[in-house]
C-alpha cells in the first residue's frame, strides 16, 4: 500500500476502495446498513462492580473479535483523536503500554468536526493507522479501550476501529457497555449474528432480527 497522504476529506483514500465512506463514524449501527451491536458489560452488571463489568466486557469483546477475524490475513488498527488543527504529539502515547510504538503508526490526516459547537474553537479528528501483526496485540488494544469508562488502567481516550479491509469488516468497541461490528456485505455478518446472538443488545434486537432474518 502506498504511504498515506494526510487529507481533510477522505481518511480511507489510501486503502483499497472497500468501504462506502471517507472515515468511520462514532455510531456504526446508525450509519451502516449491515451492523450488529453487542452488549459487553451488560445491564445485569452494575457500574459499581467495575472490575466484574470490565472483565465481562473484555471477555465478550475478545471472543467476538477472535471469532470475527479468525480468517483475516491483514488486520489494521485505526485510532482517532480529537484536538486542534495540529495533532497532539502525545496522542499515541497510551499504546506504548503495548508493544506498539508511535513510530509504528502512519498519520492518515484530519477531519474538521462540523458538529463541534460544544467545544471552544475549531475541533479536528486526527486519524492514525497501523497493522496489528500479532493477534494478541488486538487483545491489548481492546483492554486499553474498554477500561476508560470504568477506571481500569492503562487506558486510551482515542476511538479505535479494528479493520479487515480485504473482507470489508470493521469492529468498533465504543466503551465497556457496547461494541459495533459492521460489514459491507450482509452475508459476512450472518454467521456472527447466529453464533453470538445471546450477546446482542436487547434494545436493538428487533432491528437486527429484521435485518438478518427478514
Amino acid at each position: 500500500m502506498a504511504k498515506a497522504i494526510p487529507s481533510t476529506d477522505n481518511i480511507l483514500g489510501s486503502f483499497s476502495p472497500v468501504f462506502p465512506c471517507t472515515d468511520f463514524s462514532h455510531n456504526l449501527f446508525r450509519d451502516w446498513d449491515h451492523c450488529l451491536r453487542f452488549e459487553l458489560g451488560g445491564d445485569d452488571v452494575s457500574d459499581s462492580l467495575c472490575l466484574r463489568r470490565f472483565i465481562q466486557a473484555f471477555e465478550r469483546a475478545d471472543a467476538v473479535a477472535s471469532w470475527l477475524f479468525r480468517d483475516t490475513e491483514e488486520l489494521w488498527l485505526l485510532s482517532s483523536d480529537y484536538g486542534d488543527e495540529k495533532a497532539r504529539k502525545k496522542r499515541l502515547k497510551p499504546y506504548k503500554k503495548t508493544p506498539l510504538r508511535p513510530s509504528d503508526f502512519q498519520y492518515l490526516g484530519k477531519v474538521f468536526q462540523e458538529d463541534s459547537d460544544d467545544f471552544t474553537g475549531d475541533i479536528y479528528r486526527h486519524w492514525d493507522a497501523t497493522i496489528l501483526k500479532e493477534r494478541w496485540q488486538l487483545r491489548e488494544v481492546l483492554w486499553l479501550t474498554l477500561g476508560a469508562e470504568v477506571g481500569v488502567r492503562p487506558t486510551v481516550s482515542a476511538d479505535i476501529y479494528v479493520v479487515d479491509f480485504a473482507r470489508g469488516l470493521v469492529l468498533h468497541p465504543y466503551d465497556d457497555s457496547g461494541m459495533d461490528v459492521s460489514a459491507t456485505r450482509k452475508e459476512t455478518l450472518v454467521p456472527l449474528y447466529q453464533e453470538y446472538h445471546d450477546w446482542l443488545q436487547t434494545f436493538r434486537i428487533d432491528e437486527m432480527r429484521a435485518a438478518f432474518e427478514g
